[in-house]
């Protein structure tokens, strides 16, 4: 068996399990949603296929077995429900620890035939396997002699007889049955126009069909199972590929299709939105729709997201699989590139009546900012598989203790390097956890303090310049600042009679070794989940920000730079020593004139303010005199600004950011290191740290 290959299969299979439990997820709060359990169907189906084809045949032969189950629950046998979901996702994680497994296998093996007997005798299922090779009904077997192959487009077909077509010897139920076989399609029929039965004539129709038909016939096929009854029969179609945007991240809404179907005006959906009642229910309550034309708008609502779903899979197929190891290298070659570019910029300003020098450097450094943008936006990964990644066990952990929680996610589409977010998932993994534990309280507690009995746990991610921020909030019971301070006096951290502020408070949780919980579980209570916060996002040079209140709730903000390959910074000296000021923080500069004998800290104005100061010189020891005229570097942080005295500012520098080392890991106020044009070194500041 080939390697290569083989590898490719497993990265493959490791994808389509991870979108396999999202969909799983999804089933759970759309039960009736035929397209997640056909999609949940197919993936078992490909690795199936695929695995025999690769030589895991103890995989296959598994995957087989809840594949005939799943088979079953497709086909109406059996309803979907949450036994199922929680076998299947028992199932996928076998799947993945047998695809995973490197010893013998026979253990694993079987447990693979014990689980799959436990699935049929837990839902009751006595179908044969067979029943997962049976071909979907028409509309992915190729009717019609059609190539399945072929790229599908969702129509939206209504078809109205005329009330003579009966008298002309046509059955539109045959017309209707025959479009139906061109694919996969949902048909609604509208019976509004149907006359009382006092004054129905049998010889007319008054039926008309909405017919949403997904297949690779072309338009015309369409109109050609029309074609002898034109005359007395209206048909319109319309492809949902001309109403969709693959960059809309919000679906077209109920009202907006009732108005474009002509069913209301925008003046009426105006006057009813803003009632707490569903808009589909009171519209038909006020008689301005009938229940039909409510149906049809959902399904046509329906039918776009399925559609834009399938598209940006559409598009996804022009991406190539690339090892992460080799964009690691790239990135490596960019960064010492950089060094070079500063390196000969260093080396033509010594020659400035040499214009073409000049000119070929400036020329190398715009394609050296091009070729590092590039390679940057290439590392660049949607976080939104991560926050995924967490439904899992905010499912799992809230069921182990006995909570309803409810995870809602939004900011997904919101891209950071790579390394960035291979980072942030232990981080992102024990503050879910505390929330889970401490904050969302047991429905009974939240049923005695009117909340509604499901606690709500909100990951959010957003863009902030060149810094991303992500929350993690919940509506919990808040952090109790008295027990945390009885802790922190129990251990000596503080003494009996000091009152700290919240902040202060806070910032106790982050101690190594300090839990407020009595218990220890399997859960929390160790004390050593927010400590690993805290180191991770020191590693990467973000901040931590917490504002609790008690009763309502707790929310946690990391904010965390885009990249921590290459960053943009401010040049500054310091008598000899050289130093990097990220430019993400920095606010503004002045000149500033000391007063009186130099010392660490100082007050001075800045645009009508006061501005807390402090001297580098000083705080990092550095021997020597200031100058006369020194310069102050203003920055951010956390939305408070203060001043960093230097003797000079050189300018901007594209900074490859080195690490220390350990040797340097306790040192004060510093996050880095990078390499100048002229070959010295440079340190970069973390001025949070040095402002704390």
């Amino acid at each position: 068996m080939d390697s290569v290959f083989s590898e490719t299969f497993l990265e493959e299979a490791a994808e389509l399990l991870s979108g396999l439990e999202a969909t799983l997820l999804d089933l759970e709060k759309k039960p009736d949603d035929k397209e997640l359990l056909s999609s949940a169907f197919r993936v078992m189906h490909t690795i199936k296929g695929s695995a025999s084809m690769f030589g895991f045949d103890e995989v296959s032969a598994f995957t087989h077995k809840i594949e005939s189950i799943l088979a079953a629950v497709r086909e109406g046998v059996i309803p979907f429900s949450k036994t199922i979901a929680d076998y299947t996702l028992g199932a996928r994680d076998l799947i993945r620890e047998m695809l995973g497994s490197t010893g013998s296998g026979e253990d694993i093996s079987a447990r693979a035939l014990s689980f799959a007997a436990s699935f049929r005798d837990a839902i009751g299922f006595r179908g044969s396997d067979a029943q997962a090779d049976a071909p979907e009904l028409g509309r992915e077997s190729g009717v019609g002699g059609r190539d399945p192959s072929a790229r599908k487009v969702t129509y939206r077909i209504t078809v109205r007889p005329g009330p003579d077509i009966l008298a002309r010897g046509a059955n539109p139920i045959k017309l209707i049955r025959e479009l139906r076989n061109l694919g996969e399609s949902v048909c609604i029929p509208n019976c509004d126009a149907v006359p009382r039965l006092s004054d129905l004539m049998p010889e007319e129709c008054h039926v008309s069909w909405e017919v949403f038909l997904t297949t690779t016939a072309s338009e015309n096929d369409i109109r050609d199972v029309f074609i002898f009854v034109e005359d007395v029969c209206e048909v319109r179609i319309v492809s949902l590929e001309s109403v969709i945007d693959t960059q809309d991240k919000d679906a077209k809404r109920l009202g907006e299709i009732l108005v474009e179907d002509g069913k209301i005006d925008r003046n009426t959906l105006s006057r009813f939105l803003s009632s707490r009642k569903r808009l589909g229910e009171l519209l038909v309550e006020e008689r301005l729709v009938s229940k039909t034309d409510v149906k049809v708008a959902l399904e046509t609502q329906s039918q776009i997201q399925k559609a834009v779903r399938e598209k940006r899979e559409e598009l996804s197929l022009g991406t190539m699989r690339v090892k992460s190891e080799k964009l690691d290298d790239l990135m490596a070659l960019v960064g010492e590139l950089v060094t070079v570019h500063a390196r000969v910029l260093e080396g033509a300003s010594r020659h400035d009546d040499d214009a073409e020098l000049l000119s070929a450097a400036e020329q190398f450094g715009r394609l050296t900012d091009e070729l590092r943008s590039n390679a940057m936006d290439i590392r660049m990964v949607s976080i939104g598989g991560t926050f995924a990644s967490f439904r899992r066990l905010v499912r799992d952990l809230s069921a182990q203790l006995g909570k309803e929680v409810a995870l809602e996610i939004r900011g997904e589409d919101t891209e950071l390097d790579k390394t960035v977010i291979e980072k942030l998932k232990d981080p992102l993994l024990h503050i879910i956890r505390n929330s889970l534990d401490h904050g969302i309280e047991s429905p009974e507690q939240r049923a005695r303090l009117g909340k509604t009995a499901a606690g709500t746990i909100r990951l959010n991610a957003e863009h902030k310049g060149t810094f991303v921020s992500i929350t993690v909030e919940d509506d919990g019971k808040g952090l109790n600042r008295e027990a945390i301070r009885q802790k922190a006096v129990q251990k000596g951290l503080l003494s009996p009679g000091e009152i700290p502020s919240d902040q202060e408070t806070f910032k106790l949780i982050f101690l190594a070794g300090f839990s407020t919980s009595e218990t220890v579980t399997s859960v929390s209570g160790r004390g050593v989940g927010m400590d690993v916060v805290k180191r991770q996002m020191e590693s990467m040079g973000g901040n931590i920000a917490i504002e609790s209140e008690e009763g309502e709730g707790t929310r946690i903000a990391l904010n965390i730079p885009l990249t921590l390959a290459i960053i943009d910074g401010l040049l500054v000296r310091i008598s000899d020593d050289f130093f990097v000021v990220p430019l993400a923080c920095v606010d503004g500069c002045f000149d500033f004139t000391r007063e009186g004998s130099p010392v660490e800290t100082c007050v001075t104005l800045y645009q009508g303010h006061q501005l807390p100061c402090i001297s580098l010189r000083s705080f990092f020891s550095v021997e020597g005199y200031s100058p006369r005229l020194e310069q102050t570097v203003v920055v951010n942080i956390q939305g408070v600004k203060y001043g960093l005295i230097v003797d000079a500012i050189l300018g901007n520098m594209q900074a490859v950011v080195k690490p220390l080392g350990a040797i340097y890991g306790n040192a004060r106020g510093l996050s880095g290191a990078t390499i100048r044009g002229d070959g010295s070194v440079a340190l970069i500041l973390d001025a949070e740290r040095i402002i704390n």
